[in-house]
């Protein structure tokens, strides 16, 4: 790995989204930051990392699914050591569905080519292990996919 010099932390918002691949911003911000913890398990999109160079500490949701953009909170040394020591997570990313609604309200969206993409289908099915009561509406809407579609993807 080569030796990075530079970071973005002072130019991130506190609650950054970071679109995955394209521009090559994800690579630039990344650059620095090291993983710390993951909490793997359920919330496999979920991780803490340590930027290098200023030492900011990141809460990360990476979202390679449905919307292919990275959500990365900033967040105080004393919220980095209850998750690295206690596993105590902020809320903010824990579910599957609160990332999904920050990736629908960032506004960029994607027409999956095939419409029965393993990515929607293990989605829609990880929605309902996580919230059973959650509406067929709801799921549609996060997915930024029509009522019918939903209904069809459930169906198999």
């Amino acid at each position: 790995m080569s030796e990075v010099s530079h970071c973005c932390c002072k130019v991130l918002v506190d609650l950054a989204v970071i679109p995955m691949g394209g521009n090559g911003l994800d690579e630039l911000v990344f650059a620095s930051f090291e993983t710390v913890q993951r909490h793997g398990g359920a919330q496999w999109w979920l991780s803490v990392s340590t930027c290098q160079i200023c030492r900011q500490d990141w809460m990360i949701a990476q979202d390679e699914r449905i919307y292919d953009n990275y959500y990365i909170r900033r967040i105080a040394a004393e919220t980095k050591r209850d998750i690295v020591e206690w596993d105590l997570w902020p809320d903010e990313f824990l579910t599957y569905e609160k990332v999904l609604r920050l990736g629908r309200s960032y506004g960029r969206y994607f027409k999956f080519v095939d419409s029965c993409s393993p990515a929607l289908v293990t989605t829609i099915f990880d929605l309902r292990q996580e919230r059973p009561d959650i509406s067929i509406e709801e799921m549609a809407d996060l997915l930024h996919i029509s009522v019918p579609h939903t209904v069809g993807l459930l169906a198999g």
